[in-house]
């Protein structure tokens, strides 16, 4: 049955959605619209309601919040079905750093991350949720890009769906998820890309590589702040400076120069409102130079702001990239997908095409009731009949072959016993023990050999900070086993008898008469010598008396 994954993104002028079709061997795009504000507004100012006073980021998940409610009443009218939905936080409620840990092991990072990012952040670690994507080695080091939200903001959202029954799965940072939309060239691109999506409030910056996002940001000039530079420019109120930035705003560029005393005063009133985004780019692609040692070779665009027209080449121009549409997937692609980039992202995400961080962890963590399995009741019923069914017939299938197996063995003991006893025998047991009368009484094949008695006393001999031990002959037989070596004291000699004696199949240890000789022993470092040749020998050496024995051990190892 198909599985219907709704992505979510809640600008500062609507609510973006895209809603997507997962079948069992591909996803397919239903539908993608973008709600106005007013359709939401009161949902969003309910939500808001009492927000005075309150920090920016509890105000910030109160609207977000109440874009939720709102959602929900959308998707009950219209019946729209969603069983998951996955919720872009802004940028501007994310941070992200990179960090580079001795280890790769993914609890060891969790554990220690937020110790990591408590110097780096503005904010307490316990006011955050922190997650993190693995973007690869660096010599000995592994290298995390973190991202954190804050709690509230995320509380607020679990909150609120659960309280309209919204199925809300995934909360991931919008920045992130850009990765998800590209089509199977732009992943094979070599170098970084340099993604940005200019929204209304704020543009969103993620540089990729290779298909994983490696270094992101939030900068605080967006489309408004175009509209504003129009609007004071022009002397136009703020929906009729919106209305002229996209019907007639334009950046010149070497291929689009002005042509009339109004278009120089649009194109110049556009360059220093972009002014400052060119500067916080540069330092962007410094930033990531700093952090990976490589340049970014190319500039992708997206969102509602992207579409200004002699944007892309003026952001070409000034950064020396290469700039273009950001390259979406032919599968994602619709009239509005610039502004439904992130909406469309979002949905990728919940359907695993690609790595995610997820805010919904810990005590926020998605924790499903049983309303989808009894919604899906029937089919969960069928493809369990069918996998009892096909155990079934594997199970005819394995008997029948253990069989045939039998037959074809049973043939061969009746030809191997006609061969070594003159008649057929089919008692595989009865043969069994028979052939272990074989030779001299024990088994053709032994159970214990050599080497497993050797393993065994050398697990026995007591540490070397107990005995000295000197090993001089080592004999292993069948049923007797013979040790000769040196000690340093009688005691050391009983230790190690007393040792073997707990080997399960050593059966008496019996010490030989102890002898006493005498070594020489090379004096420690430092000590002082004579300079006579004659005496030099001598005086390098003490002398030191050890004692000789022998073991002999009776064992029942075969």
């Amino acid at each position: 049955m198909a599985h219907k994954i709704l992505g979510v993104d809640v600008g500062s002028s609507g609510v973006k959605l895209a809603r997507f079709e997962a079948g069992f061997r591909k996803a397919e795009l239903l539908d993608g619209r973008v709600l106005a504000l007013d359709e939401v507004a009161p949902a969003i100012v309910e939500g808001a309601a009492g927000a005075e006073g309150h920090s920016p980021t509890v105000s910030a998940g109160e609207r977000l919040a109440g874009a939720l409610k709102a959602l929900k009443r959308r998707l009950s009218e219209e019946k729209l079905g969603a069983d998951e939905i996955v919720l872009a936080l802004p940028g501007e409620l994310c941070s992200f750093r990179v960090v580079d840990l001795p280890f790769s092991d993914e609890r060891r990072i969790e554990s220690v991350l937020g110790y990591e990012l408590e110097s780096q952040m503005m904010s307490p670690v316990d006011e955050l949720v922190i997650d993190h994507l693995v973007v690869g080695q660096r010599e000995m080091e592994t290298r995390v890009l973190a991202a954190t939200a804050p709690r509230a903001v995320v509380r607020a959202l679990v909150d609120a769906a659960a309280g309209v029954d919204l199925p809300l799965r995934i909360v991931a940072p919008a920045p992130l998820a850009y990765v998800a939309l590209l089509d199977a060239e732009a992943r094979a691109l070599p170098g970084a890309s340099m993604i940005v999506d200019i929204g209304a409030a704020c543009a969103s910056v993620c540089v990729v590589r290779a298909g994983v996002p490696e270094f992101a940001r939030t900068i605080a000039r967006g489309g408004k702040r175009l509209s504003d530079a129009i609007g004071t420019s022009f002397r136009l109120d703020e929906d009729a400076a919106e209305r002229a930035k996209i019907e007639v705003g334009f950046v010149g560029h070497a291929g689009l120069a002005p042509q009339s005393p109004s278009q120089s005063r649009m194109d110049a009133c556009l360059r220093e409102a972009l002014a400052p985004l060119v500067r916080e780019l540069r330092q962007t692609m410094a930033a990531y130079r700093a952090s990976y040692g490589e340049a970014v070779e190319r500039l992708w665009l997206t969102g509602g702001g992207a579409r200004l027209v002699g944007l892309r080449e003026h952001l070409g121009e000034e950064l020396t990239l290469p700039a273009a549409a950001l390259p979406i997937d032919e599968s994602m692609r619709s009239e509005d997908g610039e502004r439904l980039a992130v909406a469309l992202a979002m949905a990728q995400l919940g359907l695993g095409a690609a790595p995610r961080v997820n805010f919904r962890k810990g005590e926020l963590a998605y924790r499903s009731d049983f309303s989808f399995v009894r919604a899906k009741a029937g089919f969960l019923a069928v493809a369990a009949f069918a996998v009892v069914l096909c155990a079934i017939l594997n199970a005819a299938a394995a008997v029948r072959g253990l069989r045939r197996e039998h037959e074809q063995l049973a043939a061969r003991l009746v030809k191997e016993t006609t061969e070594l006893f003159g008649e057929p025998r089919s008692d595989a047991r009865a043969i069994s023990e028979e052939l272990k009368g074989v030779g001299k009484g024990g088994p053709p094949i032994p159970t214990v050999t050599a080497f497993d008695v050797f393993d065994d006393i050398s697990r026995r001999v007591p540490a070397n900070d107990k005995i000295k031990l000197d090993v001089n002959e080592l004999d292993i037989k069948p049923k007797k086993v013979f040790i000769k070596g040196t000690a340093e004291t009688a005691q050391q000699v009983d230790d190690l008898a007393a040792a073997l004696g707990k080997i399960e199949c050593f059966e008496e240890v019996q010490q030989g008469k102890l002898s006493s000789m005498t070594v020489n022993v090379p004096k420690k470092e430092g000590s002082t010598s004579s300079t006579s040749d004659s005496k030099d020998k001598d005086k390098d050496a003490d002398t030191r008396e050890i004692k000789q024995f022998t073991l002999t051990i009776n064992t029942t190892c075969q």
